[in-house]
């Protein structure tokens, strides 16, 4: 309705326009519709780059959300277009240490790891890490992210001690942030203990494997794919 108001009020290209279409998209993606988000992301996208240019903080948040939502549709190499080129266009405005700069490394990295090119994913993932230590300090929930999606990444190529230690760190953040009954909580008790049992140390993944189950048992029940997950890898 908003964006219909704005539309016969000052046209389609116009900055509230383009932030109605924005925050449209917003709103499909978090409802699953990652379609019609995309529809609106390009086109609140389209309007941005022509009113305020590409190197604009509002082209660049158009070009995270379109990444975002293509990488959820499994456009891999859409998607890491859109993220580098958010990253690029924050790094000219803002330079390295920004907070911008770090979620848009954070996202290539991701991008990156889904598309299954492990190596470059390490590289952004620490990037947004360092960042994110020098700016927030250790115990932020942004840092305990990056060392969680670095250790996950960690032992997708193969390296398992650094992602134990990685996975750790994001536990002890995650426990000291959130307390042991958070949903990220159990995230992270349940990838080490699935780096854990890949690195032999069987009796360990048990332990973190079951604390997880405990968690997700007690925050969504039974019946969550969460809670399923858990069960079928101690099954």
């Amino acid at each position: 309705r908003a964006l219909e108001i704005r539309i016969k009020l000052f046209g389609e290209e116009h900055p509230d326009t383009a932030q109605s279409y924005f925050i449209l998209g917003v709103i499909q993606h978090a409802l699953g519709n990652f379609l019609s988000a995309l529809q609106s992301t390009q086109r609140a996208l389209n309007i941005r780059v022509k009113l305020f240019g590409e190197e604009h903080t509002d082209t660049a948040k158009s070009y995270v959300n379109l990444g975002v939502t293509q990488h959820a549709l499994g456009d891999f190499l859409s998607a890491l277009q859109s993220d580098q080129h958010a990253l690029d266009i924050r790094v000219k405005l803002f330079g390295e240490e920004h907070p911008d700069t770090a979620q848009s490394y954070f996202n290539l990295g991701e991008t990156q790891h889904a598309s299954g090119d492990f190596s470059s994913a390490l590289q952004s993932l620490q990037r947004a890490l360092d960042i994110r230590i020098k700016l927030f300090g250790e115990e932020h929930p942004d840092t305990a992210q990056s060392y969680f999606s670095l250790g996950v990444s960690q032992h997708a190529s193969g390296d398992s001690l650094s992602a134990l230690q990685s996975l750790q760190r994001a536990l002890d953040i995650r426990v000291k942030l959130f307390g042991e009954e958070h949903s990220e909580t159990a995230q992270t008790y349940f990838y080490l203990g699935v780096t854990q049992y890949t690195s032999g140390d069987i009796s360990s993944a048990v332990q973190s494997l079951e604390r997880a189950l405990e968690i997700r048992i007690k925050l969504f029940g039974e019946e969550h794919p969460d809670t399923a997950q858990s069960y079928f890898i101690l099954g």
